[in-house]
């Protein structure tokens, strides 16, 4: 019973402090950066991953293929979506 309770409070405590921290974080001009570059990243991962499983798999084009063009197409228009709001600031 004392094991959980410390479990608890240290959960508690920890949540508290990830929030504190995420609070300050993003209330600055840094995280607005760090989340472009990282959509940047994430947007060129999905389009270049999807695109190099289409060309390595040559399965039926539904559902497999449809989902690996779904997959290019929302990793292009991410990237797109904060290059453009990077250009902008």
């Amino acid at each position: 019973m004392k094991k959980r309770m410390w479990t608890l409070i240290t959960l508690a405590a920890l949540i508290t402090i990830t929030w504190g921290i995420t609070c300050r974080v993003f209330d600055s001009q840094f995280a607005e950066i760090t989340i472009d570059w990282f959509a940047f990243l994430a947007g060129i991962f999905l389009a270049a991953e999807g695109t190099c499983k289409i060309l390595k798999s040559s399965g039926p084009f539904f559902p497999g293929q449809f989902l690996r063009t779904l997959r290019v197409i929302i990793g292009t228009c991410v990237f797109t979506i904060h290059l453009l709001q990077f250009m902008r600031f």
